[in-house]
């Protein structure tokens, strides 16, 4: 049975007081005693000290009752826990277009991690569902919604706070990829564009803000090289990514202390199924070209570096090009 160790203030007549302080467990004898320091404790059945002391489940806390007379004083405590209690939570997570790509290997990583994780879909519900029955119990559940319309954002962000309001993150991954010359294009394609790749993570952002500072959670903004450096015939595409660069910086100021706001900008990840990028062709050759690393990434390298930023504590308001040097050959 594993041991939790925990430190007393030293005062034997404090009633109900609480013990909170970790400490390196002490030598337990196989006659389910902890010794420490002037008096020995008896363990229960279940691990949870009978002499002295009363184990609390709702809080997990060990508090000191009223001292057996013959104990002169009580330096420190070694309480054995049983590991079912002692066991932390898991974090909790949600990733938008979690279902398929880059934003499955995000999902998969987290779980690694040992995140519970909330998958989003929108068209690729089948997958979603394929994705969660492998995840198991580690899946929160999967949440359908159209990201680019405003009630559907916030049902989505209803059924995740119904969840006893539990998340530590968020992953904007989500994301529309539509091109096509400025002539051709009209207003109301500017406008599904920017709700889906801008407004819909801001809208998000702020919705979960108040579940996120509760537990010191994070968010992360998937971006791309686009929102740095101009791709023809994609401006409703760059104009979204640049406004979320500016996004993650101004969250970041404004949800600061509690919440730590980052962003994640892949180059090239995986090859488009058409023919012209096959192997060989010239437009693979052109694209390796502008990559000073001369490869593409692979989700699995974006989802390594969500996990970074959502584990580093000092990092807010930062978006970290993961592109093969892409942005660092052509300037930013």
């Amino acid at each position: 049975m594993p041991t939790k160790s925990l430190c007393s203030r030293s005062t034997p007549q404090a009633r109900n007081h609480s013990v909170t302080a970790a400490s390196n467990a002490r030598r337990r004898g196989s006659t389910g005693k902890v010794e420490d320091g002037d008096i020995s404790l008896e363990t229960g059945p279940k691990g949870i000290v009978r002499s002295g002391l009363s184990f609390d489940k709702n809080s997990r806390r060990v508090r000191l009752d009223p001292p057996a007379a013959s104990a002169r004083r009580v330096v420190r405590y070694s309480v054995v826990v049983p590991a079912a209690l002692s066991q932390p939570k898991k974090r909790v997570a949600l990733v938008t277009g979690g279902a398929v790509r880059v934003g499955r290997a995000i999902v998969e990583h987290l779980v690694t991690a040992d995140y519970a994780v909330w998958v989003h879909c929108y068209r690729s519900v089948q997958a979603a569902h394929e994705l969660a029955v492998t995840l198991g119990d580690a899946c929160r559940g999967v949440i359908t919604a159209d990201l680019g319309d405003d009630e559907a954002r916030s049902r989505l962000c209803a059924q995740v706070l119904a969840d006893n309001g539990e998340l530590d993150l968020l992953v904007n991954n989500a994301a529309s990829f539509e091109a096509g010359p400025v002539q051709l294009r009209q207003d109301a394609d500017l406008r599904r564009v920017l709700e889906t790749n801008l407004v819909a993570p801001i809208g998000l952002a702020r919705r979960l803000a108040a579940t996120l500072a509760r537990r010191r959670g994070c968010i992360v903004n998937i971006n791309d090289a686009a929102g740095y450096h101009p791709w023809r015939e994609y401006l409703d595409h760059c104009t979204a990514k640049a406004g979320l660069l500016m996004a993650t910086r101004a969250l970041a100021l404004e949800l600061a202390p509690q919440v730590r706001v980052n962003g994640v900008a892949p180059g090239t990840v995986a090859w488009p199924t058409s023919p012209e990028y096959g192997p060989g062709s010239p437009r693979r050759a052109a694209v390796l070209r502008r990559i000073p690393l001369g490869q593409i990434g692979q989700p699995a390298d974006i989802a390594r570096a969500v996990l970074f930023l959502a584990d580093e504590p000092h990092i807010t308001g930062q978006t970290l090009p993961v592109d093969g040097g892409t942005l660092a050959a052509c300037g930013r």
